[in-house]
């Protein structure tokens, strides 16, 4: 379980659950890119053409209620591009993302520029959108394109600073609006401008993170069973052995080995073999409590980090035994009942790592001795 200051995807709080539903829904298309900056690119570039539909959207019906005859008109050319906005979704979705990201630049300088110099002029600061996306230009293309995002900079740079330095008249129409009205309309396009920016962050650390803990997941995780691996196992050794030094706790070590794997896989093949160590896995991790550890260290060998007295952790031992044994593995219509053979080690003050596995090792060859399905304490 991740500690309360990481990133971690499996909260089932409301709002990260929430966060989660909507971070697969707004992520449409990422399926297929194979790097993790290019899906993070994807979905930014959905966000980006979300809110512009939003955008869109939401100042036509604005104009409309106006009844200004210039603002008015500005609303019907704005409705197309609600609807245009979508074709960057469409796009993501069938793997066009490089065509997305431009199709999403090419319909929002359409728009900006049609309401500079057919709707607003420079007066409500429209042109500030021109500048916005100057800035997330290089955010919304992978490295591999980054001459489109250096190439759409540029020019988003330069048409804002054209019209902003030699400014573009509004129509006659526009100047009946009262100044207070006229000043909302500007504060609403720079929150809007800031929104844009802060949401497109946000996605882009929200990713990141997610990219950082998948991959620390492949690297400290069995691809197979999904159980932590022999470096995961490692880790948290080191970390319950300091943690016993200081707090004095009690800590024991498991070694299990399914009996007789070979016969699975040479009787029903190495599939049936993959499906039986899943099968194990499974029951063992269902015996551990919080906080402790069932990993496994390779072939059909697991390790098991259990944190409690010896007598209990014996106990426990055993229980992995029986609750293995009571369980046929199941395949393909057929049943055979596995049983695994344990070495337990109870760990002691001058115990370390290399130590612990050693005579857990020890232990569960003498169970294999003593006829298997058993738990042997070193």
């Amino acid at each position: 379980m991740a500690a309360a200051d990481e990133f971690d995807p499996a909260d089932r709080r409301l709002p990260e659950r929430l966060w989660r539903w909507a971070m697969r829904w707004l992520s449409m298309g990422r399926e297929h890119a194979t790097l993790a900056s290019q899906r993070r690119k994807v979905t930014q570039v959905n966000v980006a053409a979300l809110m512009a539909m939003a955008a869109a959207a939401l100042t036509s019906l604005v104009f409309w209620r106006t009844g200004n005859a210039a603002l008015v008109r500005g609303a019907w050319l704005n409705l197309p591009f609600v609807l245009a906005f979508s074709l960057v979704w469409l796009l993501n979705r069938r793997g066009r993302s490089f065509l997305a990201s431009w199709v999403l630049f090419l319909l929002v300088m359409a728009d900006i520029l049609m309401g500079i110099f057919f709707v607003q002029g420079t007066q409500l600061f429209l042109h500030y959108f021109l500048l916005v996306f100057a800035l997330v230009a290089p955010l919304l293309f992978p490295v591999s394109h980054w001459r489109s995002g250096a190439f759409l900079f540029i020019i988003n740079a330069a048409l804002f600073a054209y019209v902003d330095l030699y400014g573009v008249a509004a129509p006659l129409a526009l100047a009946q609006i009262d100044a207070a009205s006229q000043a909302l309309v500007r504060q609403a396009v720079l929150g809007s401008c800031l929104v844009l920016v802060v949401a497109l962050v946000m996605i882009s650390e929200y990713s990141a993170a997610l990219s950082e803990w998948q991959l620390q997941q492949l690297a400290s995780s069995d691809p197979l069973t999904g159980l932590p691996n022999r470096l995961a196992l490692r880790e948290a050794f080191t970390r319950e052995l300091a943690r016993r030094q200081r707090e004095f706790s009690p800590m024991s070590f498991a070694m299990a080995d399914i009996d007789f794997f070979k016969r699975v896989n040479d009787e029903w093949g190495h599939d049936a073999g993959d499906r039986a160590l899943c099968h194990v896995s499974s029951i063992l991790r269902a015996q551990v409590r919080a906080g402790e550890l069932v990993s496994r260290m390779g072939g059909e060998e697991f390790g098991v980090i259990l944190l409690t007295d010896p007598e209990k952790a014996t106990l426990a031992a055993e229980r992995m035994c029986r609750a293995v044994e009571a369980a046929p593995f199941e395949d393909e219509g057929r049943t055979r009942t596995i049983t695994i053979s344990i070495g337990l080690v109870h760990m002691e003050a001058s115990d370390d790592e290399q130590s612990a596995l050693r005579r857990a090792d020890a232990a569960l060859y003498a169970a294999k001795n003593k006829g298997r399905n058993q738990v042997v304490v070193a």
